[in-house]
């Protein structure tokens, strides 16, 4: 079986990761995790409209995050801070889109309770953090620091959030395919 959480967590990690060194181009470019986000969501096992709707959205989103990202890269800064900030809230609207899909997926199984958790803390860290961000431009210079510093560590919070969750479905997953009975076909 293939294995879509392991690309919505390989997804996660190239959106949130931002490793870029000496001045050089992220290492972990945003557009190839929403790549992997569009890939997994494909191997989901659902045939709902929604899965259609995220997949979509996230093909969309790589394409401005690549336009986004070659703005940093070659140093034009047309978009500048607000290129970024519009992707990150497009960021929390697409996880929105995908926690409503992974709910619908885990209908009636034992796995609801915590997706329906994960999603509720999730989204709750990633929007104050953004807020805190987003507003951080309007406070005194010498707290502007600070106040960032804070909305990232909520943000990154969320992130260990969707990492525990990724841990539990992929446990689930595992636990359900070592119990199958293969067939003979």
């Amino acid at each position: 079986m293939k294995k879509p959480y392991e690309h919505l967590f390989n997804g996660m990690c190239c959106v949130f990761i931002d490793l870029s060194f000496f001045g050089l181009p992220d290492i972990y470019p945003d557009f190839i995790g929403y790549l992997f986000f569009a890939y997994g969501i494909h191997l989901l096992p659902s045939f709902h409209n929604l899965k259609r709707w995220s997949k979509n959205f996230a093909i969309i989103l790589a394409v401005f995050s690549l336009f986004v990202e070659l703005d940093q890269w070659l140093g034009y800064e047309m978009l500048g801070e607000i290129g970024v900030q519009f992707i990150q809230f497009l960021f929390i609207v697409f996880m929105y889109v995908v926690f409503q899909l992974l709910l619908h997926i885990h209908k009636n199984k034992p796995l609801e309770a915590k997706t329906f958790k994960t999603y509720q803390k999730f989204i709750a860290f990633m929007l104050c953090g953004f807020v805190i961000q987003s507003f951080s431009i309007n406070i005194d210079a010498s707290m502007r620091e600070n106040v960032h510093f804070i909305g990232s560590v909520l943000q990154l919070l969320a992130y260990f959030f969707f990492t525990f969750y990724f841990r539990a479905c992929h446990k689930y997953y595992k636990e359900i395919n070592e119990n199958k009975v293969p067939s003979l076909k």
